[in-house]
Parts: structure tokens; sequence; C-alpha cells
């Protein structure tokens, strides 16, 4: 499973309508990229669900202006969460979400952004 050293949130957007927070998740595996995840609220209240997972291999010294259209990000939400003889994929997909939500005060957070309404950065 992908061990989660950092979480932040980088923006709130939309996804299909409804308000959704992309968040920059830093691994404690030196080597490894960082990655996207996208939460959205859902019931019951104060619960979120991971929406996608995405890599990202751009550099942000290259990148710095964050272009997302082209092959740099990746959607990996199906390939990140793989069913094996302890887990399915569903289950992987919780565990990291609920590790990702236990993770500094992104929780707090998410609750307070997304309460807030949309806005664009």
């Amino acid at each position: 499973m992908y061990a989660i050293r950092d979480a932040k949130i980088r923006r709130i957007t939309e996804m299909n309508g409804v308000p959704c927070a992309e968040v920059e998740v830093y691994p404690v595996a030196e080597g490894e990229n960082a990655v996207l995840a996208y939460l959205t609220p859902s019931l019951p209240l104060g619960g979120y669900e991971l929406v996608k997972v995405v890599r990202s291999s751009a550099s942000m010294e290259v990148d710095w202006f964050d272009n997302s259209m082209h092959d740099a990000f990746v959607d990996a939400t199906d390939e990140a969460f793989e069913s094996n003889a302890y887990s399915t994929a569903e289950d992987e997909r919780d565990a990291f979400k609920q590790q990702l939500l236990s993770t500094g005060q992104l929780y707090e957070q998410l609750n307070q952004r997304l309460s807030e309404g949309t806005q664009y950065f």
C-alpha cells in the first residue's frame, strides 16, 4: 500500500458539477512521485469519496504552470488499487482514503474549505 508522509490541498474545483478537493499526496518512500487524489463530499455528513487518483511525472521546475494538458498527468485509479490475496481493490482504496483523511489536519481543512463553497485559484 502507498504509505503517506504528508498531504496538502492544492485547490478546490468541480468534478461533474460537485465540489472536489485536489489533494497532493506525498509518499513516505524515497523516489516515489507524489500523486493527486480527488475527494468529493459524501453522505453521511462529513464523509468523503475518493473519486480519482492521478500520477504526475511533471517536474515543478519545468512545469511550474501546472499544465495538465499533456501526458505527465495520468489517471492511475484502477492500477493504484488492485485486489490481492489479502484484500480487494475496494478495500485497498478505502484504506488509502482513511490513511489520507487521517494525515495531519487534512480532514479538518477539507471540512472547512468545502463548506466555504467552490473557489477557483
